[in-house]
């Protein structure tokens, strides 16, 4: 017998964005989701309080999760060789949600996060095609956006910009070189080095703690999905059984000319712009009984971001007639008011006063709610039965197949008559790290969340029943688990990763290549002669046998600033020596080698473009995008000066674990 919705469900959505650049880590998440909803599902210690700021409240399980997510985040991106700091982890975690909480504290209302939206076509269009979970999470992240702005904009002051300082500017940006270079690629010398055991061993022991492995356990399983307890005679049923639901929303279609107020108006310019507003009505009164459309009186007058689609707002809806609409709580108040409670269709509107301005309403139609067809809420529907029936009855099976298997065994208790209907099967991961990317054999992190930490928290011999959930916070799967053993972390024997120790990324025979490359430019250079130039150097150039490439060829970088924050030389590569190295020479001078990240290289200086200080004193505009140019780059350290006293005089608490 099917179990529809109960009272007792509450829509949750785990959200959160992690991007990890090195140790660079920004958490997007919504600030009312930080407690309870951890990545264990609130079992145990997993709901005990890790972090407080400023009254909200992180739990250690969605913590937990949050940090064995981010680790995993940093593996697939780690260029090197070598286990990822957990506290680390921890610490950027923790810095990026006090970050978060502090930006996202302004009031924000649904009203604005909706007006945002709203008022650019291809946000619209990006937001329409979310799924319901996916387009809460984007709504987050806008509120979080527009209180992050909001901030901001109260915050940074004009901050003057000297002369001097746009002058120097200038001539950083200004001044350029280019280069033509012989390039030795590290890769090229791979094939020409020669590892002993005696090199590999003494290159393990300088670098033992790389190649430290984490805890492992191997584990005997059953997965129950709750995907398997909702049928579609379930879906159609509740379609049927619960119509109003699927009502869709009363929409209009309309159209607005806006007077937008000053920003930061006072009342005297609150009121200078409702007599322009005024006299605006009049015009467009006239020339709407002229013959003129709203929608070109629109793009003349309205200023605001809809002016060019005549005023149009919200967006395309398939089941209607062409154009843009919009329902109950995406606009203002007394926007919506207007709409939807005081004009009909094809009325003009008085003046309409928000907090934008003042608003000229031209209502074309509305349409009232209609029945959603079957096919459009049929996935929905699907969704919610699983996350409530689906995960009752898998947890259900769960906790008797706990009890079967431990009176029984594994296969013997999936062949009872109360389980034949499930297609249920036992396996095994086999001995597998805390660190790994995926459970082996059953599948990635992101999928079952959770299951991880429960499997490397449990006792040798136990057995007991795990809930899974994926990246949206919904329950994935219930797993019946037994740990059938357990390996510490170790140091490997030398024997064991000799192989890794020599070929690995960050391993001994890329270090031998990168400097095998270096000599080699090395030996190249020192055949230099004065006043030659790189094309006959390049002349003397003999390949070691064995290297990859045999032949080099003179190349040339483009123009390139130095920049003091990249070692990035346009056209050529990353080599800060080199770089730095070509600002000090003159046209026609070689010099090198210079080590890169991925090459070294051999150098002739071809061109050099001085700063034109004619020009700069003569048009403006280069000393006016320079002065905006700084004057962010201040109004940011004005901004991020002001966050870091905040945060330092928040109420922030952390549990000792984590500090």
């Amino acid at each position: 017998m099917m179990i529809f919705l109960r009272e007792k469900f509450i829509a949750q959505i785990f959200m959160w964005v992690i991007a990890v650049i090195f140790v660079l880590v920004s958490v997007m998440v919504g600030p009312q989701l930080f407690s309870g909803s951890g990545g264990q599902g609130g079992v145990g210690s997993q709901d005990e309080v890790v972090l407080r700021i400023d009254g909200l409240e992180i739990s250690r399980g969605y913590f937990e999760d949050v940090v064995d997510r981010q680790m995993q985040s940093q593996r697939n991106n780690q260029r090197f060789g070598g286990p990822t700091d957990r506290k680390e982890a921890e610490k950027n975690i923790i810095d990026g949600l006090i970050k978060q909480a502090i930006e996202g504290s302004a009031n924000i209302s649904e009203a604005e996060v909706e007006y945002y939206i709203r008022s650019d076509e291809k946000r619209v269009q990006q937001y329409n095609q979310f799924r319901p979970d996916v387009a809460n999470m984007y709504k987050q992240n806008v509120r979080l956006f527009l209180s992050s702005t909001a901030l901001r904009d109260n915050i940074q002051n004009l901050e003057l910009v000297t002369d001097t300082e746009v002058e120097q500017a200038f001539n950083l940006e200004a001044d350029k070189a280019k280069v033509k270079y012989i390039e030795f690629r590290h890769t090229d010398y791979n094939s020409t080095v020669n590892v002993d055991d005696a090199e590999a061993e003494a290159f393990f022991q300088e670098n033992i703690d790389n190649y430290r492995t984490e805890e492992q356990v191997n584990v005997k399983y059953i997965e129950i999905k709750p995907i398997d307890f909702v049928t579609q005679h379930d879906v159609v049923t509740y379609y049927t059984e619960n119509q109003s639901e699927f009502m869709s929303e009363d929409v209009v279609r309309a159209r607005h000319i806006l007077k937008k107020f000053p920003d930061d108006a006072t009342d005297e310019q609150k009121a200078e712009t409702k007599v322009a507003a005024e006299e605006l009505l009049e015009t467009v009164n006239a020339g709407l009984a002229a013959g003129t459309s709203f929608a070109d009186l629109a793009k003349e007058h309205s200023e605001g971001p809809s002016n060019v689609d005549g005023g149009a707002l919200g967006s395309s809806k398939p089941e209607l007639p062409p154009g843009k609409y919009f329902g109950r709580g995406q606009m203002v108040k007394p926007f919506e008011e207007a709409c939807f409670d005081i004009l009909k269709p094809g009325e003009v509107s008085e003046l309409v006063e928000t907090r934008f301005g003042y608003h000229i309403i031209n209502l074309e139609e509305k349409f009232t709610s209609t029945l959603k067809p079957f096919t459009e809420v049929e996935t929905e529907i699907r969704d919610k039965l699983i996350q409530i029936n689906g995960v009752d009855g898998a947890k259900e099976v769960a906790e008797n197949l706990v009890m079967d298997v431990e009176i029984l065994d594994y296969e013997t208790a999936i062949t009872l008559d109360r389980y034949k209907d499930l297609s249920l099967s036992v396996g095994e991961t086999d001995f597998f790290p805390k660190d790994a990317l995926s459970i082996p054999k059953i599948g990635s992190l992101f999928t079952y969340g959770g299951l991880v930490k429960e499997l490397f928290d449990m006792e040798v011999g136990v057995t007991k029943t795990i809930e899974t959930k994926n990246f949206n916070g919904d329950v994935s799967a219930i797993f019946v688990a037994t740990v059938l053993g357990k390996k510490p972390p170790m140091i490997p024997e030398f024997e064991e990763v000799k192989e890794k120790v020599i070929s690995d990324t960050g391993g001994l025979q890329e270090k031998k290549a990168k400097d095998s490359a270096l000599a080699a430019a090395q030996e190249l250079f020192n055949q230099y002669t004065d006043n030659e130039s790189l094309d006959d150097l390049i002349k003397k150039f003999e390949a070691p046998e064995g290297a990859t490439t045999t032949e080099k060829s003179v190349q040339e970088s483009s123009l390139f600033n130095l920049n003091k924050g990249s070692s990035y030389v346009s056209g050529m590569g990353n080599s800060k020596d080199a770089m730095f190295a070509a600002f000090k020479m003159s046209v026609g001078d070689v010099r090198g080698p210079f080590q890169g990240d991925s090459a070294a290289y051999i150098i002739e200086l071809v061109e050099r473009v001085e700063p034109d200080l004619e020009l700069y004193t003569t048009d403006p505009s280069q000393k006016t995008k320079r002065i905006q140019t700084l004057l962010q780059r201040k109004k940011m350290d004005v901004y991020d000066t002001w966050l870091a006293a905040r945060i330092k005089a928040a109420d922030i608490w952390i549990h000792e674990d984590y500090r």
